[in-house]
């Protein structure tokens, strides 16, 4: 049977933070200085002598990083129980037992699934895929070389609580899911999983879940002014700039004569001047290095925003060590990611806050609690 070490590639290791591959390197009594590709190397030269502690701290870490996230769940009344008999049975050979490997050239184009393990501790299990990206090309004098690139995508699935997390940007985890679909002959039909929709589509509540601060918003103005037009635009540009002149000069008659303009007083009877202005923008963006909730502006404007997507940063003890992780929230896209290095450890606590939180056992076939330790 394949083990989490039976799924490591040697690119894996390069996605490994520095500090960690000299955390290894220094454990195996290994060289630990040089750059990232250099510790890599050593690490993956000696990979099959890794065991223990040093095996543990790789398996942690190693399909985890500054990931994105994006979840999934199926229609199926009864869940995804089976669905792992269903791979195995699907395909040319069982993927828990064995690894494939396809040589460069022959990379699939859709996403496949190379290898497979359970997950020692939890009944959870990893599926890695493979699929072609796209072709290198370069030239050494007047020879041409060209270099298949490929990407190798991790998915962890929890049958008993029906989850399915593809750890890959919205546009990959689509081609993924597809390409699951097609394996198990579209025996089950999955859907992405909407995490937002509990916490009414806005950020602010899950930065109170997880006991963090808001630090970034990005959004379109709310509401936007269909009859928005460049006079009313230039006309805006004239009030601001009228109001910059009654400070810099006490100049009020101008800023009079701006604020009755025509091309916006009909339209400022039924709108509010701050929409007004804000629909002459494509995004708004505010940002700081505490929370925006309570800072003046951003509660005076939040009314006129529908946000897009957000910054929280929000501490986890790992280890008995806190430490801070700063993740990116796409509300359209439902999508979640790491801005830093983060754990299983922390993938684990982000599942069960905003994914499991207040869900029935109907609803996610939950038992039991998911595991801290890998």
């Amino acid at each position: 049977m394949n083990t989490i070490k039976s799924l490591i590639f040697p690119q894996d290791l390069n996605r490994l933070t520095k500090t960690l591959l000299r955390e290894v390197c220094s454990n195996m009594t290994l060289e630990a200085t040089g750059n990232v590709n250099e510790l890599a190397s050593r690490v993956w030269n000696a990979f099959e002598l890794i065991e223990g502690d040093v095996l543990t701290t790789i398996s942690n870490n190693i399909f985890t990083g500054a990931v994105s996230l994006v979840w999934y769940r199926t229609r199926n009344p009864t869940g995804l129980t089976g669905l792992k008999q269903s791979i195995i049975n699907k395909m040319p050979f069982n993927p828990f037992e064995t690894v494939i490997t396809p040589n460069c050239e022959n990379v699939p184009i859709e996403p496949t699934i190379i290898a497979a393990t359970e997950i020692e501790g939890s009944q959870a299990y990893y599926l890695r895929f493979i699929h072609r990206t796209g072709v290198n090309v370069d030239y050494f004098l007047t020879n041409r070389r060209e270099y298949i690139k490929h990407e190798i995508t991790t998915v962890y699935i929890d049958e008993v609580k029906g989850i399915i997390e593809v750890r890959a940007s919205s546009a990959v985890a689509k081609k993924i899911i597809a390409g699951l679909a097609k394996i198990v002959d579209e025996e089950y039909e999955f859907k992405q999983y909407d995490f937002l929709q509990k916490y009414g589509g806005t950020l602010e509540p899950i930065a109170d879940v997880l006991q963090g601060r808001l630090i970034d918003a990005t959004g379109r103005p709310a509401g936007l002014v269909n009859t928005f037009e460049e006079t009313q635009g230039k006309s805006i540009v004239r009030i601001l700039s009228a109001i910059d002149e009654y400070y810099t000069n006490g100049e009020l008659s101008a800023l009079e004569q701006n604020l009755n303009s025509e091309d916006i007083t009909s339209i400022l009877e039924t709108t509010p001047f701050t929409l007004l202005l804000l629909s002459g923008l494509e995004t708004i963006g505010l940002g700081s290095i505490r929370e925006l909730r309570g800072l003046p502006l951003y509660n005076y404007l939040e009314p006129y925003l529908s946000k897009q997507k957000g910054s929280i940063l929000f501490e986890h003890s790992v280890g008995g060590v806190v430490q801070e992780y700063s993740i990116r929230i796409g509300v359209t896209t439902k999508t979640f990611k790491f801005n830093v290095f983060a754990s299983e450890h922390v993938l684990d606590y982000i599942r069960e806050k905003l994914i499991l939180r207040g869900k029935s056992c109907e609803q996610f076939k939950t038992v039991g609690n998911f595991s801290k330790n890998r």
